[in-house]
């Protein structure tokens, strides 16, 4: 009773002072200090109790053996299963899924598929556990395969098995399996229930079909949850439709449904997406009045939403102000920083963060390398990509590459970008090799152009950009025949570049603009008054110009 109500000293003096202590006393103690987060102290007891004389039970194995799992204490969970084996206690059931789930805590799938093949009985849980830790490991394949197995065997899965399946699906991101699911789920009976609904929405919004998802939670109606809602806005902003993410959140808000930590996280994301500095502050009231200011996750949503809407001075207070930071916390005003063009103020913050025991991660160095790369700190940026490798043991990706042949590029080292991109230790893919393009033709570096240019299409042939720029260079040196070339082979290959957007707010709505598009109904009067600027910005040349020259 102590130990459920949270007073663990007092069950722990009330042991120590109980003259009779069966096995049911130490697994009452036990399990109190797992449930109060005590591993050490839990893992300690099961040893006095061993010392003791007295033999566990089952549940003795099944609370140590979750004990283990959690605190991702491998060594004792290995040495425990061999006294599991010892005492021939493997063959029951419950002993036999603790183990198992605990080898899938600690993410030792190999040891979990070969003592699952052991199991001499397996039931639901047997089953559920290895789906379970194989798609955390995401061996999301092998978790379709045992799914599978687990319905030939007769066994019927639950809501939350069928959850698992279908998340396994959409990491996949393999459409056909999702939807064979999903048509398990309505055949079953599950797919309106909370837990189902939800994946399916999920996994769908993984696929980039938003529209099926959004057919799913209207089905959900009234079992929709905000767990659903949560689902359906984190599906639009990671297929980068957030206008359709502010009106899904604007709606749960009137429907009443409550909002978490999870939610006001993703909908800050898309108000920095848009970016809409309104929308953003509105949010942070809403924020403020439900208590989640102090929540990590949101705090460092907001310093990157304002750092985004180009309000610097409200996410510097912010983090000053959050009571605890973790390292995406850090990361969060490491980028504003950068965003802001103060390079050195962020590898100063970044050298705070390694003084307060935070280590940097990759996308911490990432940050880093890029706005070094904007400010031409080639030194700066070369000495942080080394640091990355020897002081952190952070292995690069193919990101990291792509900033450091900017970093070189931006600074005309053109030679040394490429020579970087011919000794890298992995085959140089076509995002490697696209910055050295840009920068050979801010060089005005022809030669090389071509050359770069070659590379990235035998990667990836449908890439226009090449074909714009090499046209654009071309064209700065009179040579119209290669630029008619070019674009002859940008049409024939049904090749278009994206055009250019941009965006302005005005009284809460949101305007896109894009290159060369006269759609919108204001268009001559915007037409009009930029050519006043263009002359206004002219005139202004010419009297600098005429200044200059006087005062020369």
């Amino acid at each position: 009773m102590y130990a459920k109500c949270g007073d663990i000293e007092s069950a722990r003096q009330l042991f120590r002072s109980s003259s009779d202590l069966d096995i049911v006393s130490y697994n009452s103690l036990i399990s109190g200090y797992a449930n109060n987060g005590m591993f050490g102290q839990a893992l300690n007891i099961f040893i006095q109790a061993q010392n003791a004389g007295v033999l566990p039970t089952e549940y003795t194995f099944s609370i140590v053996l979750s004990v283990c799992g959690t605190a991702l204490a491998i060594a004792e969970g290995k040495q425990l299963h061999g006294h599991i084996v010892k005492r021939q206690y493997l063959n029951n059931t419950a002993v036999g899924n603790a183990l198992l789930t605990m080898y899938c805590k600690c993410g030792m799938i190999k040891e979990v598929e070969l003592l699952f093949d052991e199991l001499p009985d397996k039931n639901h849980i047997s089953w559920t556990a290895i789906v379970t830790g194989l798609y955390h490991q995401e061996c999301f394949k092998k978790a379709l395969e045992q799914f599978s197995l687990m319905r030939q065997s007769g066994i019927i899965p639950n809501e939350h098995t069928y959850a698992i399946a279908l998340a396994s699906c959409g990491g996949m991101e393999f459409p056909a399996y999702g939807r064979m699911y999903h048509a398990q789920t309505i055949k079953s009976g599950m797919n309106l229930g909370e837990f189902v609904g939800t994946a399916i929405v999920d996994m769908y919004s993984r696929y980039g079909e938003m529209i099926d998802a959004g057919k799913q939670f209207e089905e959900t109606g009234i079992m929709t949850t905000e767990v659903s809602w949560n689902a359906l806005v984190s599906g639009y902003i990671r297929n980068g439709k957030n206008e359709e993410a502010m009106e899904a959140f604007c709606k749960m808000v009137r429907d009443g449904v409550m909002c978490d930590h999870f939610t006001y996280s993703n909908i800050l994301k898309g108000c920095s997406s848009l970016p809409s500095l309104a929308s953003g502050e509105q949010i942070h009231s809403q924020v403020i009045k439900t208590n989640y200011i102090s929540h990590m996750h949101v705090g460092s949503s907001l310093i990157e939403m304002y750092a985004n809407c180009s309000n610097f001075a409200e996410a510097d207070l912010i983090f000053n102000e959050m009571p605890m930071r973790d390292i995406v916390s850090w990361n969060s005003i490491i980028k504003a920083y950068s965003l802001q063009g103060c390079p050195k103020k962020a590898l100063v913050l970044v050298r705070k963060m390694i003084e307060e025991g935070i280590k940097p991660t990759s996308a911490t160095f990432l940050t880093i390398l890029s706005s070094c790369s904007h400010s031409g700190l080639v030194q700066e940026g070369q000495e942080c990509f080394i640091s990355m490798i020897q002081d952190f043991k952070i292995s690069p990706d193919e990101k990291h590459y792509s900033c450091m042949v900017d970093l070189l590029g931006r600074a005309g080292q053109l030679k040394d970008a490429r020579d970087f991109i011919n000794n890298l230790p992995i085959k140089p893919n076509a995002s490697i090799w696209r910055p050295l393009l840009a920068a050979c033709r801010y060089h005005k570096n022809l030669q090389m152009a071509e050359f770069v240019a070659a590379r990235i299409l035998e990667m990836d042939p449908g890439d226009p950009t090449v074909y714009v720029a090499l046209s654009n260079m071309y064209a700065e040196i009179g040579r119209w025949v290669d630029v008619e070339k070019q674009r002859k082979m940008l049409g024939h290959n049904g090749m278009k570049k994206e055009p250019g957007c941009s965006w302005i707010e005005i009284n809460n709505k949101v305007y896109k603009f894009y290159s060369r598009d006269l759609t919108h109904t204001d268009m001559p009067k915007i037409y009009e008054i930029l050519d006043i600027l263009v002359r206004e910005m002219k005139n202004r040349s010419i009297s600098d110009s005429n200044i200059l020259v006087n005062q020369g």
